[in-house]
Formats: structure tokens, C-alpha cells, sequence
């Protein structure tokens, strides 16, 4: 058939959309998945020139690929139905907001893929199917052909205390990323990849960001289509995926957002989209400024200590304060107790009561660790029912523990059951919820749609509620996980140089008030560097604001400024919680500068961090867009160092600040102090006079 003669069907989401070409008795094919075209044309606007040795039909990026209608690359169902019969195709639905189309294939098998708008300038594909009993599952293979002009792409590998690090290297078909952690994604292996044009920086360039909504199994490949093309596919086992109640299986969402400026309109249409899937699910909430009690006492618990913690926390002006692991079973160390969720006697002989009462009479709200996916063999869990555990008892094992079984019955049902009765105390306001090992034995189980079920449980039997979500740090990190939780604890690194660059990345697929981003210990526990407590609070303004380490050992000083960030934040929170986080590009590599923008665009604060010694004597200006109107500069909060650091420095940065306009901070930008490597500097981008900073 004509091109001309095909069907033309449009989708958009905002300055983007997604065109699909289909015949009478052919497939639906992505003939252009990018900008918004306007008038576009008939499908004949869309046809390519083809050689003699490629097949008529295999120009177009098909939805389902199918070898018997022509496709040469990996099936979009493989090792299931045969691949001598093509997939008959109709479709079911389709308007401005999205398309439905049916696949049915004489072996069986059916399949139906939709492309929908999330917000503008994200969409999201997805795929439902269903295989005769008789049949194998084999695998799925969703996937989206990439920009033409792409020639580069973002990675994102990392490890524990170190995820989300992000590489741009060159694009080429063989690239690939596997996850076997079963209910959690790898350290090194987050669900997602960015492709752009050559060169392409924080606000140049047109860039497509694909990411799977999941926090499963999954195998990422960058493949090669015959006409020189490039696709991102994401490899599924059906037998993992989540089953509906009619017997089919629908795979994970996988959201697609294209920007033709940068990196940072990718982190927009992100950021808005994942604002949007949260106000549907209902996940989107105001964050608390948190005390996390981890890296405080660990499992060294003690009532009368916890609530002097407490005391001055809510001196300092914290909002929540989070009992970590250690307070229930025989836990104490990470060899023992995991299962037993009650309180340990010896610690809370008349159980957790009395400490949160305590916390409430301080003003602050309760929060409560648990890993109930995981047991310890010494415990009395596992001693009752060994059998509960996934794989055999002499697998080796992570972090001393078991992964439980969540797809047998009566295990799921005792977790479900004895997190409801727990968390039915209504003083517990939120819990964090981690998940410390990978459990490749989870293969070929619905392990990950299971663990998403008990923890839609949870939330559905107290909306109020609030989770955070934790494996390790950040290994559900994921959209999927954003649906259902409030909060994201990204890694367990608190070192400014690792965790600003991990913020960078992770704001390219959401925003900034799920990134739990906590105050950590002077010294490191992660790298053993020591940061000024500037440095430290200066970042963690930006996010959902914490602190990880024991207050009562605070200096006088160093308590006031902690006191005085969180006023900061408290203060600003009512727009930073739903602005953009962005970075700005700077010459000098070892400068950071990462910030977030008010939506009206009438305000920002951008958090400078020298890492490593400056590679220019007088560092150069700052330009920073984004910004409408008159705006005065200001460093609300100063580092002494900052005064030591040059014989003279910019006027803003000790003195009442300067007023400018946004066309200068675009075109000149703005003039940088000499920072020491290993300090950081808070700059506040306000309207109106110099000292007002509401």
C-alpha cells in the first residue's frame, strides 16, 4: 500500500507528539516520534528512500515488531508465537490523547499496545498480553526508535553509595544494561537512557529520555535498524510481569519524553509528568523536614537517648522524626531479627509507645523502619517457617538475609496482616520502607508485582499514610515506585561530591521534593572526606530535606546552622516543592552547579559546589536562564571560609546582594567567588528588594 493511502493517527503531549502510520491490512508503525509538526502531511510525508535489499515495511519502527510482516530486528514477542504467520492488527481506539491497537496472532497469543499522554511533552507506551495456557511465555520486547539526529547517549551505571552515575558516550547499536535483582533494579543498572544530538549540553540540543516504570527484572539494548536507525528496547519476561485478573499480563510503563533544549527540558518534561502520575495515585505530598536516626546510634538503641534526639530536633526545627532499623526482634546487628516486627524488649520494655508519644509532645510526627520482603535465619520467623524463603537455604546470601517468597500465599498474607495491624496506629505517620539485597533467585516469579502489592496494601489501608521507598539507597528509584511512594531515599552516600552529581542525574527523570536528600556526618561513613556543615545543609535545601546523624552531638555552631537552613527551606519550600530542578553548565569541571527554578520562573536557589580545585585562577561568570523579570542575587547563608578565600569577592556575597536582570544572568552571567574545593555556597535568585526572601 501507498504510503499516501495509510492512516495517519497523531498523538501529542505538549511540543512533542507521535505519529503512526498504518495501512488497511498492515501494522501501525512510528513514522516520527519527536516535535510537534503542525500541518503535518499526508502519510506520504513520512515515506524514506529504501535500497533494493531492504524490505518494503521496514522503514517504520513498528509497535509490535514482527518478523513474518518484514521486521529484520529482535520480535516484539520472541520465543513465543511462531514466526511464520504474521499478528493480525486493528484498532480499537484512538484520538488526540492517545491510541489503542489490537494484535491477535493464529497461535493464540493476543496483545494490545497503548500509546497515551502522561503531561506535556511525556508520553507513555505499554503493553497488555495474553498467551494460550499450552504455550510458552517467552519474551517482550517494548521498544522506541530514537531521534535521527541522535548520536550520543546518556547511561546510568553506579553502585551502592554511588548510583546514578551518569556517562555521555557515543551512540551505537550493542549497547546494553542488565538487571537481575529481582524485586529491586541493580546499583548500576537504573531503567533509563537519554539519546541526543552530538554535543548536546544542559540547554542545546534535541534529546529523547526513555524510562521503565519498574523496579523488576529487565535487560536494556540499544539496537541497529536497517535503515541506520537507532532503538531503545526493554527485554521482559511475561512470567514476572503483573498479572490482571482475566489471566493477562501488562507490562510496566515505559515513558517517553523528547525536548529540543537540552538536558534540562528533558528534566521538565520529567519532572511535570512524574507530578502528574503522583496527583492520579495520590502520592503527592508535602515533604517533612525529616530526623533520620541511622547514622546516629545504629543499632545501639536507647529509649531515654532516642527522645533527647527528639528534643532537639524539634529545637532545630525538624517536622518528622524516623526510628531506623534496629528497634524490633532480636536486632541487634544486621545477623539477626529480620521478620520479628515487634518491639525489642530489653530497649522498649512497655513497646514503642511511650517513645512516640514523646515525639508528639515535641511537635513532631512518627516514622517507622521496616524490611518486611527480608528475614534473617536467626530469627523467629524463619525457625517457624523456613519455607517461606526464596530459593534454597544454602544460597549465598546478601547482607546476612533471605528474600521471602511474596508469591506464596500464606507468607504474602502474614506480611500483609502484620504490617496493617502495626501500621494501624494512626501515630505512625510514615514508614521507610527498604529492601537490602538483590535476589536474582527471583527469576521467572512475579516477585516485583507482588512486593507493589503489598505495598498498595499498605498505603490503601492508611491513605494518610506516607512511604518512603528504599532498597540500599536508591535501588527503587523508579516511576513505578513513585506511584506509590511519597519519598525516594536515592543512595546512602551523604559525601556532597557524589551525591550532587546523583541529584543531576536523577532530575532528568523527576523532581525535586521526592529526592530524600539528608545532612549527613562531618566525617563520611561512605568516603571518609570531611565537609563543612555549609556544604552539607546547602544541598540537601534543594530536596526533601533531612539530617542522618545524632543532633545531640552537635556543635553550638553548627546547630545554628542547621536551625537556620531548615528555616530556609521551610521557608522556600512552597515553590521549590514544585519547581524544576536544572543544572547550569559552567567551564570549570570541578564546579557544580545544580538548582531549582520556580514554575512562574520568577525565583531560584542554585547550589554551588567546588568538588575538586578550580581549573581557571579567577573563575568565570555563571550564566544562568531561565528566569523572567528583575531578580536580586543574595547568599542567604554564608560559609566563613568564603571570606578567607580571596582578597576580594563579589559584592553580592557578603553585602545586602545586587538586583539584575534575568537578561543579564542569560547573557553575562553572574560573577562567582573563589570557592575552596570541598565547600559549597547557597545563591538566592529573588524578586523584589535585596532583603526579602519570601
Amino acid at each position: 500500500m501507498a504510503d499516501n493511502d495509510k492512516h495517519l493517527y497523531r498523538v501529542r503531549a505538549g511540543g512533542a507528539e507521535c505519529v503512526l502510520l498504518a495501512g488497511d491490512d498492515e501494522p501501525p508503525g512510528i513514522a516520527h516520534l519527536g516535535a510537534w509538526l503542525g500541518s503535518a502531511p499526508s502519510g506520504s510525508g513520512f515515506s524514506r528512500s529504501q535500497t533494493g535489499n531492504l524490505i518494503e515495511t521496514a522503514t517504520l519502527a513498528p509497535l509490535l515488531p514482527d518478523p513474518a510482516a518484514g521486521w529484520t530486528g529482535a520480535p516484539g514477542w520472541r520465543d513465543g508465537p511462531g514466526t511464520g504467520r504474521a499478528w493480525s492488527t486493528r484498532i480499537r481506539a484512538a484520538d488526540a490523547d492517545g491510541i489503542s491497537v489490537a494484535f491477535e496472532h493464529a497461535d493464540g497469543y493476543e496483545a494490545e499496545f497503548s500509546v497515551s499522554v502522561v503531561s506535556g511533552g511525556l508520553f507513555e507506551f505499554r503493553l497488555t498480553g495474553k498467551r494460550p495456557a499450552s504455550r510458552t511465555a517467552g519474551r517482550i520486547a517494548l521498544g522506541v526508535p530514537l531521534p535521527a539526529t541522535a548520536m550520543e547517549a546518556l547511561c546510568f551505571g553506579g553502585r551502592w553509595a554511588g548510583e546514578m552515575t551518569m556517562q555521555q558516550v557515543p551512540l551505537s547499536g550493542g549497547l546494553s544494561r542488565i538487571s537481575r535483582a529481582g524485586s529491586r533494579t541493580a546499583h548500576d543498572a537504573f531503567p533509563g537512557l537519554v539519546a541526543g544530538s552530538r554535543g548536546f549540553t544542559a540547554d542545546t540540543g534535541e534529546l529523547l529520555g526513555v524510562h521503565l516504570g519498574w523496579w523488576g527484572n529487565y535487560e536494556l539494548t540499544v539496537e541497529t535498524t536497517r535503515d541506520s536507525g537507532f532503538r531503545a528496547v526493554f527485554h521482559l519476561d511475561p512470567d514476572e510481569l503483573t498479572e490482571l485478573d482475566d489471566g493477562r499480563f501488562q507490562t510496566p510503563p515505559l515513558y517517553i519524553g523528547w525536548s529540543d533544549k537540552g538536558m534540562n527540558g528533558i528534566r521538565m518534561a520529567f519532572q511535570d509528568g512524574v507530578r502528574e502520575l503522583r496527583q492520579r495515585s495520590g502520592a503527592a505530598t508535602q515533604g517533612k523536614v525529616q530526623l533520620n536516626t541511622w547514622e546516629g546510634v545504629y543499632f545501639d538503641q536507647s529509649e531515654s537517648h532516642l527522645k533527647e534526639m527528639a528534643d532537639v530536633a524539634a529545637d532545630l526545627g525538624f517536622e518528622r522524626f524516623v526510628l531506623d532499623d534496629g528497634w524490633f526482634g532480636r536486632r541487634t546487628d544486621d545477623t539477626r531479627g529480620l521478620g520479628d516486627w515487634m518491639p525489642r524488649a530489653e530497649v522498649y520494655p512497655e513497646g514503642l509507645g511511650g517513645l512516640i508519644d514523646h515525639v508528639q509532645a515535641q511537635g513532631l510526627e512518627f516514622g517507622l523502619w521496616f524490611e518486611p520482603e527480608m528475614v534473617n535465619a536467626d530469627s523467629a520467623l524463619f525457625e517457624t517457617h523456613p519455607d517461606w524463603i526464596l530459593g534454597e537455604s544454602d544460597q549465598p546470601l546478601g547482607r546476612n538475609q533471605y528474600g521471602l517468597d511474596l508469591t506464596n500465599t500464606d507468607c504474602f498474607n502474614h506480611l500483609q496482616n502484620t504490617l496493617t495491624d502495626i501500621l494501624a496506629d494512626e501515630r505512625i505517620a510514615s514508614v521507610k520502607w527498604d529492601m537490602n539485597r538483590d535476589l536474582p533467585q527471583a527469576a521467572g516469579k512475579r516477585l516485583a508485582p507482588m512486593a507493589t502489592r503489598l505495598i498498595e496494601s499498605v498505603r490503601n489501608s492508611r491513605q494518610a499514610l506516607e512511604i518512603e521507598a528504599c532498597a540500599s539507597g536508591g535501588g527503587r528509584a523508579d516511576l513505578g515506585a513513585l506511584a506509590w511512594c511519597n519519598r525516594v531515599w536515592l543512595s546512602d552516600a551523604h559525601d556532597p561530591d557524589i551525591r550532587t552529581p546523583m541529584m543531576a542525574a536523577y532530575s532528568l527523570f523527576a523532581p525535586p521534593e521526592v529526592m530524600g536528600c539528608h545532612i549527613g556526618p562531618e566525617t563520611s561513613h561512605q568516603t571518609g572526606r570531611r565537609w563543612s556543615m555549609h556544604a552539607r545543609a546547602s544541598m540537601s535545601v534543594l530536596a526533601s530535606m533531612g539530617m542522618e546523624l545524632d543532633p545531640t552531638t552537635l556543635s553550638e555552631k553548627d546547630a545554628h546552622i542547621v536551625a537556620d537552613y531548615i528555616a530556609l527551606h521551610r521557608q522556600h519550600r512552597h515553590w521549590l516543592h514544585h519547581g524544576h530542578m536544572l543544572c547550569l553548565d559552567h567551564p570549570d569541571p570541578g564546579l557544580s552547579a545544580l538548582g531549582v527554578f520556580s514554575a512562574e520562573r520568577d525565583r531560584a536557589l542554585i547550589f554551588l559546589l567546588q568538588r575538586q580545585p578550580r581549573s581557571q585562577n579567577v573563575p568565570g561568570p555563571l550564566r544562568i536562564p531561565h528566569l523572567h523579570g528583575d531578580l536580586t542575587v543574595s547568599a542567604p547563608l554564608v560559609d566563613p571560609a568564603f571570606r578567607r578565600g580571596a582578597k576580594v569577592q563579589p559584592p553580592w556575597l557578603t553585602d545586602e546582594g545586587f538586583t539584575c536582570s534575568a537578561e543579564f544572568l542569560t547573557g553575562h552571567g553572574l560573577t562567582l567567588p573563589i570557592i575552596a574545593p570541598m565547600r559549597g555556597l547557597l545563591v538566592a535568585l529573588l524578586p523584589g528588594a535585596a532583603t526579602e526572601l519570601s
